[in-house]
């Protein structure tokens, strides 16, 4: 059964991961994306990674998580026939889709004016580091740079740490979220009204989105938040990370009930602590009332308590208290593995060459009519460029003529 986008095409001119993540979310989707490729390929099909044994021959990690199931398209823009090509699938698109500055757009002929000339019912789609308009508009952007910019650096980490970034391209991937959404929307609005448009958004627009109760909470009292280590900045309470006897960590959330407190402290041997007045409710125990030193106090209670036991005994008991809010830190590993994560199909396995069987995170949503899925493993650089160019009606002489032209770029550039 096709998915719920499987009407819709796309042409996809992304590198990395906040452009190809949105691609890959329509492609999920079940829309077809056309990913165009320069001669020399996208970068990140070869980006090794950090502690990398995969062989040479291997697609890169990055390349392989945000581009299974695309077709792929290579060419060189800049000759004539490539620029053909182009601009023939857009003619056909849903949907334009790219993270390149706006400056390269224009120079390579691919603005969102002649876009539009083009087909004027287009899904103009365009994401960067900083947003679309301000000094800063055309500026380079890395994951990091967004995360320091938009604020979430400033609470995460510790007061010995400093600053610290996430442990995850959170700033990329949110703003392909962020891009995905703008354009199912414009597509929604383009059924009701019959027009193209233009959307953009950004890695630091999505930032804030990330950090909004947080943001709003600064703004409204002008108190700052304060990095807190293992804990959530704006929750002065148990709320946090915490070690075991043995060397694992839980996040310890809520008790919901002051029996499931109770029976914390009973457990650990400290049934004095339960009667505090100062977290004897739920309500007190999300912080509503708590001062910065209540906190740090309960806080290194909480410590205390949890090095009591091994792993194993707080695995038993939270799993006997309903009330109480937890989860055990999980590795990646740990995560592939998950009972949830494989009832819910939110990974897949992936047959590539030159690595074998892999697992890749799926599709997440699930529809009761138009079942989504991955749409297999990413294409080798140009795959698709003969049936794609001959399909747009290209001659067997042209479209031969373009693939000849962008491998002796490619063999140019590379020093082949």
């Amino acid at each position: 059964m096709p998915g719920p986008l499987s009407h819709l095409r796309v042409v996809e001119m992304a590198a990395a991961i906040q452009g190809p993540a949105a691609g890959l979310f329509l492609s999920d989707m079940g829309a077809e994306v056309i990913k165009v490729e320069s001669p020399l390929g996208e970068a990140n099909r070869r980006y090794r990674g950090a502690g990398n044994t995969l062989s040479a021959e291997a697609p890169g990690s990055q390349f392989v998580a945000m581009n299974r199931g695309k077709q792929s398209v290579c060419l060189d823009i800049h000759s004539e026939l490539g620029l053909q090509a182009i601009h023939r699938m857009i003619a056909r698109a849903d949907v334009f889709l790219s993270n390149f500055r706006e400056k390269a757009l224009v120079r390579m002929g691919l603005d969102y004016d002649k876009v539009k000339s083009l087909n004027p019912g287009i899904i103009y789609a365009h994401v960067n580091g900083f947003g679309p308009l301000g000094p800063d508009a055309d500026k380079t952007m890395l994951d990091g740079a967004a995360i320091a910019r938009g604020g979430l650096a400033s609470v995460t980490g510790s007061v010995e740490t400093g600053p610290l970034t996430p442990g995850a391209t959170v700033a990329d991937t949110a703003g392909a979220m962020q891009l995905a959404l703008a354009i199912v929307t414009a597509l929604v609005a383009r059924a009701h009204d019959g027009h193209g448009q233009k959307v953009q958004t950004s890695a630091l627009g999505a930032q804030l989105w990330l950090q909004q109760w947080e943001l709003a909470h600064v703004w409204m009292t002008g108190s700052p938040l304060k990095r807190s280590g293992a804990h959530l900045a704006n929750v002065l309470g148990p709320y946090g990370i915490y070690e075991t006897a043995d060397g694992a960590h839980f996040l310890f959330a809520l008790a919901q009930s002051n029996e499931s407190w109770d029976q914390f402290w009973l457990f650990v041997g400290d049934p004095l602590q339960a009667i505090d007045p100062k977290w004897d409710t739920p309500v007190k125990r999300v912080g509503s009332f708590a001062s910065e030193q209540d906190a740090q106090e309960i806080q290194q209670k909480m410590r205390t308590a949890f090095k009591t036991k091994t792993t194993a005994q707080w695995q038993t008991f939270l799993a006997s208290q309903p009330d109480i809010v937890y989860e055990k830190v999980q590795n990646y590993d740990e995560v592939r593995t998950d009972p949830q994560v494989l009832a819910n199909k939110y990974t897949e396995q992936i047959q590539l060459e030159h690595v074998g069987e892999t697992s890749v995170v799926g599709n997440l949503i699930s529809f009761s009519e138009t079942p989504a899925s991955i749409g297999g493993v990413p294409r080798e650089l140009g795959e698709d460029t003969q049936t794609i160019l001959q399909d747009l009606g290209f001659s067997d002489e042209e479209t031969e003529s373009v693939i000849r032209h962008a491998r002796r770029e490619r063999e140019k550039l590379s020093g082949d």
